[in-house]
């Protein structure tokens, strides 16, 4: 059931009270690419602005690869594309390797998208139409299985949603435990007059909702259905030469941070407990694949299957204590033949109790390394190393 929002939340949209009738807002979404008649140029070809210095694009080549890098989608993930446009972001989510669902209103839109998904096939010889499916509807009203993807994206999309506690009740049950929500869209506050003038010439014109967010609704109503670890994010992009090194970040920041709201949300992956509490069991199955190592560079490849067979839930966030990598050493850690040699691994993916993962690994012995007792091992970072909690490793023959 979708939850209220408390009304002491005083900010809420722009149009908060003056709200639009959904089937109108829907309609003029749909007719929205024959209004624009001429202009109707700038969807065909986006991203590419052909105009000095290009602004348009690097504004939003930078923030879809920015959010895409923080949202952290597993590979080959599922990623619902909310408000997909012409397909200009489906495209590169593809060949990116993920599987996409494409969820937007305008039937016009869906015929170029696929125009371009076909193109995409043809000029790059890959099969990414066989992880397409498109879908010409609303989240307000779209119906997929609960717990089915392991992203959801609002790329300058946020704002055109008319129920919002609807459609966001709806990213949040739509997700996977441990699955992001990424959004890259305006933040408004009465304040931001240039904001609005925008919004309603773009409303009076083409009759589509524009309607952005406050700041604090926004983080109250993802708090509110459920949402955790919600970080929020400016775009700071580019060389910086020596001189602009030493200043403030917020000196290259794209737009001010209290005029966004580009974030990333999870919804929780349980109530697992983390690896570092001794208090519950942590444990793991290894199952070796593949081991070989070049003579000449010395570089070892390993194939290796994990299964988190304890109690716990092992991070892959470097900002958060006890994430885990896979390292490769010789000798028990603090005893006197101990060796590792590097790189470590960090997890691609969060694992639960019961999840498994099959990893491809590289690392570089020294040209004077012997080539036997090396053992796989992990290490919940600024914690221990499983092995020192007589916990197994997995050893590697090399030879």
């Amino acid at each position: 059931m979708t939850q209220s929002i408390n009304s002491s939340v005083q900010l809420k949209r722009f149009l908060t009270d003056n709200p639009i009738e959904y089937n109108k807002a829907i309609q003029a979404a749909k007719s929205f690419l024959s209004k624009k008649g001429s202009l109707a140029s700038w969807d065909y070809v986006k991203p590419f602005d052909a105009r000095p210095s290009n602004p348009e694009y690097f504004k939003l080549m930078y923030d879809l690869l920015n959010i895409l890098q923080v949202m952290s989608i597993p590979s080959q993930g599922r990623i619902l594309e909310v408000g997909s446009g012409t397909g200009w972001i489906t495209e590169i989510l593809l060949m990116l390797g993920f599987q996409v669902d494409a969820l937007e209103p305008s039937e016009d839109f869906i015929q170029i998208a696929k125009n371009r998904a076909k193109s995409l096939a043809i000029h790059y010889q890959n099969d990414v139409i066989s992880n397409l499916c498109f879908h010409q509807t609303t989240l307000e009203e779209v119906e997929f299985d609960d717990e089915s993807f392991d992203g959801i994206l609002f790329y300058d999309v946020l704002h055109h949603l008319v129920h919002e506690e609807i459609a966001l009740e709806k990213a949040f049950r739509f997700l996977m435990p441990g699955g992001c929500l990424g959004v890259v869209d305006p933040a408004w506050h009465p304040n931001f007059t240039d904001l609005e003038r925008e919004m309603r010439q773009v409303t009076e014109e083409y009759g589509t909702v524009e309607n952005p967010f406050s700041v604090e609704y926004l983080d109250r109503l993802l708090n509110e259905l459920g949402f955790v670890d919600i970080t929020r994010y400016v775009g700071v992009n580019g060389f910086f030469d020596a001189d602009e090194i030493p200043q403030p970040l917020e000196n290259f920041a794209s737009i001010p941070f209290e005029r966004s709201n580009n974030l990333t949300a999870r919804k929780p992956y349980g109530n697992y407990p983390n690896c570092y509490d001794l208090n519950y069991k942590t444990d793991v199955k290894w199952t070796l694949i593949s081991s070989e190592i070049d003579p000449k560079s010395c570089q070892v490849s390993l194939k290796v299957h994990l299964e988190n067979t304890g109690q716990t839930l092992w991070n892959n966030n470097r900002k958060k204590r006890g994430y885990i990598t896979v390292a490769l050493r010789q000798g028990l850690p603090g005893e006197a033949n101990f060796r590792e040699v590097h790189p470590r691994h960090l997890l691609p993916q969060v694992l639960v109790p019961g999840d498994t993962i099959t990893l491809d690994l590289t690392f570089n012995l020294p040209p004077d390394a012997s080539q036997e007792n090396w053992e796989l091992d992990l290490i919940c970072e600024q914690f221990f190393w499983f092995s020192n909690q007589g916990i197994s490793s997995c050893s590697i023959s090399l030879t």
